[in-house]
């Protein structure tokens, strides 16, 4: 019988890496592996772009050492200027802060910086140590790290001024100090605790009797006012109260250092907390923080009142004293605190919409008001997931849903329209497991993520096994959100002394700065002088900055200062002058069935045309720019490697070079296609797709001649 003959075309190899699938029952435009190559939702595959240090890029007046952290975050609406908005780089014990309003990027380094030692608290390991966490409200920076008191930052735009202040944290003292079990009945000889505790209950604060100090603790004092309205002692033993205690909270003291003695007179012991705020978030008009690492407070949460004023932010407390006989009630506008019992390490604040999540090693937690409104005296707290966070770098926010890495994967949450409640979402499991878990486990501590909101990508990014650079990132694993696909890149290193990349940022394209302006007269014919200086005015401008883009926070390899770049080099060489290979292999085609053997005898490749001109000259030739190459090369049966690669990216008509206009690539064709022979049969068959050092392509899909053998 003759062979059976068919034809496939195949036009959407977007589908990502997929680990988690069988040589039988691999999907359709996955790919088994791959690397650096650019996935594109037209479904085109690209030779990603190189990385490189941007054009006229500013290296940075100080060093970054192999040891030192460096992270990266946001400071939106600064001075209150919407358009206004800082990266804000933390190196070691340093803030740096860089304005995302002109190119170069690297050379918008913002005037001035702020020493995060000179917050540090007895006890830190070193403002070095840890990375910061920051949130923005009402144009002011808040910043935590476990290793420092948290701390405020304000900028005078018109001085150009930072100015940062330790944030001092207020609470009311609801912890009662003595034995509650004896505080139903009366006391003649009560001990210091209840002394203490009955002053903090309102006792002698508005009967002026020190002798009541002994009375049970089961209502107020002013329960037993007589007729003139004063204190009467057996008018208020008239009255039963139960095993029920009265309220308490008339002391304010200070979160991280309770000194009731101070406060009451009493010789109670002096709590110090020893760890700081590790998180910090904006949500609902006011800062929340948490992140606590010790025993007594670890899941505890505490929250400011309605923000104001930078005062506000440490006061995390009722404004009206809850013993009072007349204003005692809780505000909606108060600060607070709340705890959560079961959460283990909480290492982040998300708020997105009506919820503030709480991320733990543990588990996620959502804070909610009542219809979706918090106010301190209305919300609940429900778990909404038992899978934690590994490190806070690792999360990210895309268009507001959160992503994260877990001990046992990268998930996500579902929220529900209705009830806005969340679900997660484990994302690894059905595409890339097997490749995650190949991480190793100390570059998943250092992995730091971005999101780039104008093309739909997470960006998380990790280094090698072993690197003894403490903030080198040579690895990306890539998420398009639309394409539900994961891609992985990673840069190559130059032969010594290797720019490397340390940090990511997102740019939108659009920001602000200060311009001295002219003042001139009415006329507007002449500048305005007075005393022989010519009078400016200090504008904020607000313009497009240039196209949006993931930036790459870079050391320079020679002089290990930092400046800035990305994937944006159309030489295909990394920083430069050192080749990365590109490649993707496809899966398992058993050609429609399992037993026959097949042949494929062509296939006919499609490439779209790169070139865009040429440089050189008549005397020493003329060179193509960004020309294109791809090789083919084919596997059967099941076998890991490839046969001899054949290239498929043939120009079939000669270009004639215009040297009077060097920008001219005149060819009769958008899209090259080439038909080559395929040799080898078996069962099934795989392709592979590589690049050519220094050389570009564009994939844009492929034909099949298929053969099916009549006999098995």
């Amino acid at each position: 019988m003759p062979q059976s003959l068919n034809q496939k075309a195949v036009n959407n190899f977007v589908r990502g890496l997929i680990t988690e699938a069988a040589e039988l029952t691999f999907p359709e435009g996955a790919s088994v592996d791959e690397l650096n190559c650019d996935l594109r939702r037209d479904g085109t595959r690209r030779r990603r772009l190189s990385a490189k240090v941007e054009g006229s890029n500013v290296l940075s007046s100080f060093t970054l050492s192999d040891t030192e952290i460096l992270t990266t975050g946001s400071w939106t609406n600064v001075d209150g200027n919407a358009e206004l908005e800082f990266l804000v780089m933390q190196k070691g014990a340093r803030l740096y802060f860089y304005n995302k309003a002109d190119l170069p990027y690297s050379d918008q380094l913002v005037s001035g910086s702020v020493n995060l030692g000179s917050y540090e608290f007895s006890g830190s390991s070193g403002a070095e140590t840890a990375k910061c966490q920051f949130t923005t409200i009402n144009g002011t920076l808040v910043v935590s790290s476990s290793a420092i008191d948290t701390l405020s930052l304000t900028y005078d735009s018109g001085a150009g001024t930072f100015a940062a202040s330790k944030i001092d944290f207020k609470i009311r003292d609801f912890e009662w100090q003595g034995d509650t079990s004896e505080y139903y009945e009366n006391d003649s000889t009560p001990s210091t605790a209840r002394k203490y505790d009955a002053q903090n209950a309102g006792w002698n604060t508005g009967n002026g009797s020190p002798t009541t100090l002994t009375k049970r603790l089961t209502h107020p004092w002013y329960a037993g006012k007589d007729a003139d309205g004063s204190y009467s002692s057996s008018e208020w033993e008239l009255i039963y109260g139960g095993t029920t205690l009265t309220g308490n909270g008339h002391y304010i003291l200070d979160f991280f250092n309770k000194n009731r003695a101070a406060v009451s007179g009493q010789a109670v012991t002096t709590v110090k907390e020893s760890s700081r705020f590790r998180c910090v978030e904006s949500f609902s008009g006011r800062v929340f923080y948490a992140g606590l690492d010790s025993a007594e407070n670890a899941g505890k949460i505490l929250f400011s009142k309605l923000m104001d004023t930078t005062q506000d932010l440490g006061i995390c407390h009722q404004q009206n004293d809850p013993t009072s006989e007349y204003a005692p009630d809780l505000l909606s506008t108060d600060g607070g605190e709340f705890k959560i019992p079961d959460a283990i390490n909480i290492q982040k604040l998300y708020a997105y919409q009506s919820s503030l999540f709480v991320f733990a090693e543990n588990g996620v937690w959502a804070v909610t008001g009542v219809d979706g409104v918090f106010d301190s005296a209305n919300f609940g707290v429900n778990r909404v997931s038992r899978i934690g966070l590994l490190q806070p770098d690792t999360f990210v926010s895309a268009d507001g849903v959160p992503f994260w890495w877990s001990r046992f994967g990268i998930h996500t949450l579902q929220i529900d329209p209705v009830s806005l409640q969340g679900s997660e979402q484990n994302l690894t499991i059905p595409t890339v497991q097997t490749f995650w878990d190949k991480i190793d486990t100390n570059a998943k501590l250092k992995v730091t993520a971005t999101y780039d909101s104008i093309n739909k990508r997470i960006y998380w990014a990790y280094p090698d096994a072993n690197e003894t650079v403490t903030s080198k990132l040579n690895n990306f694993l890539i998420l398009d959100i639309p394409l539900q696909a994961f891609f992985p890149w990673k840069i190559s290193d130059q032969a010594s002394n290797s720019d490397c990349v340390v940090g990511l940022a997102f740019y939108s394209g659009f920001g602000a700065k200060s311009l001295e302006l002219d003042v001139t007269a009415n006329n507007g014919a002449d500048d305005v002088v007075q005393g022989g200086d010519d009078i400016v005015s200090l504008q904020v401008s607000n313009f497009n900055t240039g196209d949006p883009a993931v930036v790459l926070i870079i050391r320079d390899g020679a002089t290990k200062k930092v400046t800035m770049g990305g994937f944006t080099g159309t030489d295909f060489l990394d920083w430069g002058d050192t080749d990365y290979t590109s490649f993707a292999e496809t899966g398992y085609d058993f050609i429609g069935d399992l037993v026959t053997k097949k042949n494929a005898p062509y296939i006919a490749v499609y490439c779209r045309l790169t070139e865009e001109g040429f440089t050189g000259n008549e005397n020493d030739g003329y060179e193509s720019i960004r020309p294109s190459s791809l090789k083919v090369s084919t596997a059967w049966d099941f076998k890991e490697t490839f046969g001899t690669s054949q290239e498929a990216y043939r120009l079939k008509y000669p270009v004639v070079v215009n040297p009077s206009d060097l920008t001219d690539f005149t060819y009769p064709d958008d899209v090259v296609t080439t038909r080559l022979k395929i040799r080898g049969h078996g069962r099934s068959m795989r392709i592979k797709y590589e690049s050519t050092e220094g050389k570009d392509f564009l994939l844009i899909g492929w034909g099949m001649i298929q053969g099916r053998n009549p006999r098995y």
